[in-house]
């Protein structure tokens, strides 16, 4: 057995990936010129083989590397064989050198040098999986304090490193378990790349929501977080960098979830490259400060109506990957996405979500739009603050909008009715159901939705079609109409809304001069809910204060 030198109190050892395929080491020029040294590293190292745990970030998530690895010493030059969960991978790049396999058969495996310990490695993996080949980028991290040497004594010589009084070999325990069952227990994730796991999470507590019905957040010791969406029971553990995803991860389950669990997503902080395709999420991000989480989307710049994914795109930080029924692979691929954020669209292309499953790329289907009450929506950014760390700036928002909605919860209702409706291409008069969140603002803003009872409250439809005779019987006598513009932005004046429809004029509201219409950003900005029931509140009463997503035809 090597001695194992000591150096500012740290264990000086290296690594190999562990493999089954030959030992011996392909040495390139590049790798001849990585010398390790003390002054470096701050490590001080023998000759010899080692075991460490490599951790691996990138990519989809899905990938990962064999650990503990293996690494070869001498020197002062470590080369690692590298080990990875698919046969596709034909070359990696490290540092401008370009490695290839050193297998023909299994698993891809190459030998490259590792220049540096306990800190990230930027490399590149060239992936044939697809039609074409992708290079992926991804950082690999070896973490020093975690090796022993390797060999048939693996164990023993685990034992023996925790004995020198360091205690950062991976082998030391008290019961005396084998170096690479250990470095399991201490090791990366499945999430990171890794194929080690720790230990069952312990719970501590769950976020206590105000409104929103259709999402969960609990918190577990270490910083681990597990994300659930209701209506469909699947699951987002959150992993802290550098840690791992626990044993028992697949069996986590929210305490106030209801019925079979759905799919388990495991991601580690900090979450990015994201593909967004659910467009009233991304006013949650901008919001929170974390725009640059997402790395490609479902609108092209010129449909975005928040001012930071229209400059994130105008950048080239945000890229057009698609939309949900037509997503680009390749673009995805190629940047690395970790998880798809969809509407409930993407249910019409059941196609779409098992092709990105296919190509190892995790959808998460968001409800926000299915919450009940319009705060519920808000709400929302309560669970994407949680996914990007973000919990204090996400409270803080909430809160604003739900001191919006009290500055007007508290006077009486006005009495008066509302229609809110556009009119279709085939002259069709589309209005929302009864049940809809815009029905339920109206309400909230003191106002009362002029249709009673229209539409299937079971239905998860927010809008009815009617014909104009049925729509001018309803809202004749409404005192406001509400034209959206969102939809139909050709309506600019009173006079383009009554060419659309010249029945209009015996509108009651039309002759006394109310008629509105939305902004035409109103349904992007998904965290102004409180603001909006605020606009119908100035409206309804005649407030003279200036409304922000309404605005009177003239």
């Amino acid at each position: 057995m090597q001695k194992k030198w000591i150096a500012g109190g740290l264990l000086v050892l290296g690594l190999l990936g562990m493999c089954g395929c030959s030992s011996q080491a392909f040495v390139s020029e590049q790798q001849a010129e990585t010398v390790l040294t003390k002054e470096e590293t701050g490590w001080e190292f023998q000759d010899g083989t080692y075991q460490m745990e490599v951790e691996l970030l990138g990519g989809s998530g899905r990938a990962s590397v064999t650990s503990p690895a293996k690494v070869e010493i001498k020197d002062g030059k470590a080369v690692a064989t590298l080990e990875w969960s698919s046969p596709n991978y034909d070359y990696m790049v490290v540092d401008g050198e370009k490695y290839l396999p050193v297998n023909t058969e299994g698993n891809s495996v190459f030998q490259i040098p590792v220049e540096a310990f306990d800190q990230d490695i930027a490399v590149i993996a060239d992936t044939v999986a697809m039609s074409k080949p992708h290079e992926v980028e991804y950082t690999l991290n070896f973490h020093a304090g975690n090796a022993v040497t390797a060999g048939a004594d693996g164990a023993e010589n685990g034992q023996q490193a925790g004995a020198d009084g360091t205690g950062a070999a991976a082998g030391a325990n008290d019961t005396g378990m084998s170096a690479g069952k250990n470095a399991g227990a201490k090791g990366t994730s499945a999430a990171t790349g890794s194929n080690s796991t720790a230990a069952p999470l312990v719970y501590d507590h769950s976020m206590e929501l105000s409104y929103a019905e259709n999402f969960a957040v609990d918190y577990y010791e270490g910083g681990y977080k597990l994300l659930t969406t209701r209506l469909n029971g699947d699951r987002i553990l959150i992993v802290p960098k550098h840690q791992q995803a626990p044993e028992d991860a697949e069996a986590l389950v929210s305490p106030s979830a209801e019925g079979e669990p759905g799919k388990l997503i495991v991601l580690q902080e900090p979450v990015k490259n994201l593909y967004l395709v659910a467009s009233s999420v991304m006013d949650m991000f901008a919001q929170l400060d974390s725009m640059d989480a997402i790395s490609m989307c479902g609108l092209k710049e010129e449909d975005w109506y928040i001012p930071a994914a229209k400059q994130a795109m105008k950048d080239g930080t945000l890229l057009y990957a698609g939309k949900y029924s037509q997503p680009d692979y390749e673009l995805l691929l190629s940047q690395n996405c970790s998880m798809a954020i969809e509407n409930s669209m993407i249910y019409h292309t059941p196609e779409v979500m098992e092709k990105l499953d296919e190509f190892g790329i995790p959808t998460l289907v968001e409800y926000s739009s299915y919450e009940e009450h319009p705060l519920g929506r808000v709400e929302w950014v309560r669970f994407f603050g949680a996914l990007l760390d973000q919990e204090e700036k996400a409270d803080q928002l909430f809160e604003k909008q739900k001191e919006a909605l009290k500055r007007v919860e508290t006077e009486e209702s006005t009495g008066k009715t509302v229609a809110f409706f556009y009119i279709t291409s085939n002259g069709l008069v589309q209005v929302r159901q009864s049940t809809d969140y815009i029905p339920k603002m109206i309400e909230l803003a003191g106002g009362k939705y002029v249709f009673e009872n229209l539409g299937d409250p079971d239905s998860r439809r927010s809008t009815v079609n009617l014909q104009l005779e049925d729509f001018y019987d309803g809202a004749q006598d409404a005192d406001f109409l509400v034209y959206n513009t969102t939809i139909d932005r050709q309506v600019q004046t009173l006079e383009d809304l009554l060419k659309k429809c010249s029945l209009l004029k015996d509108f009651k509201a039309v002759k006394n001069h109310q008629v509105w219409c939305t902004t035409e950003d109103m349904y992007q900005q998904s965290m102004s809910a409180g603001n909006l029931i605020e606009d119908f509140h100035r409206m309804l009463t005649g407030d003279d204060k200036e409304t922000r997503y309404l605005y009177r035809l003239k």
